[in-house]
């Protein structure tokens, strides 16, 4: 019984010594590789972050300017369609001199998103008695890379599929198998404007010049395949 089962155990690892032994000659032929596809787009969303503050010595009274003029920002934005707008990051801090609270910085933000560039220009133009201009930025929307991505992914594809058929050939295969396939897009950078024209307008009574630029959108397909011969 004891020769019985060393002769089974012996035969389980020369099985396992086989599989690993045709794993590592598999391995040897197979190729990673990638294929990208990209297009320009134009940015077609504007995001203005707008700032309410106030800075004095009573704390409860800067909250109440702060909260005041913020009523008027968005009463005066809600006349207008095809802006959204929400507020975000209300802060209240100290300000020290000689270790001690000298005053204090009320504040908080509002942004304001619209495709239509012109028409937020003058809304921020209009906003600002009572906000600062913090930073603008341009973006593509949500739609437009869906749409984008979309198409570029089918461009990827067949750009990674003809790579794959020519590596194939090149090294004297016939056909490929794909092993292992992933498919990412990126996610466009935002552009800001200008620091310097952004100073220049935040306090003028006119609309920023604004120019919307282009954003790069790809998709990039990146997989593992394995060389096949005729006979496989």
């Amino acid at each position: 019984m004891f020769i019985l089962f060393r002769l089974i155990a012996a035969l389980f690892i020369l099985l396992a010594a086989v599989s690993v032994s045709a794993d590592t000659i598999a391995q040897y032929e197979r190729i990673s590789l990638q294929a990208i596809a990209v297009n320009n787009v134009a940015n077609d969303v504007l995001v203005a972050t707008l700032v309410v503050q106030e800075n004095g010595k009573n704390p409860a009274k800067l909250a109440q300017r702060v909260n005041q003029k913020m009523t008027q920002v968005l009463d005066k934005v809600a006349q207008i369609r095809g802006i959204v707008s929400h507020t975000t990051n209300y802060n209240s801090h100290p300000i020290y001199k000689n270790g001690q609270i000298n005053s204090w910085e009320v504040s908080q933000q509002l942004r304001l998103t619209s495709q239509n560039y012109d028409q937020l220009g003058k809304v921020i133009a209009d906003l600002n008695e009572l906000t600062t201009v913090q930073s603008m930025v341009f973006s593509v929307s949500d739609e437009v890379i869906d749409s984008i991505k979309e198409e570029l992914t089918k461009q990827a594809i067949t750009k990674f599929r003809a790579k794959a058929t020519l590596i194939a050939k090149q090294f004297g295969k016939t056909n490929y198998r794909l092993v292992h396939v992933s498919v990412d897009g990126n996610q466009p950078i935002p552009r800001p404007m200008m620091e310097k024209a952004l100073m220049s307008d935040s306090h003028s009574a006119t609309s920023p010049a604004l120019s919307a630029g282009i954003n790069k959108v790809s998709v990039t397909v990146s997989g593992t395949i394995e060389l096949l011969s005729a006979e496989q």
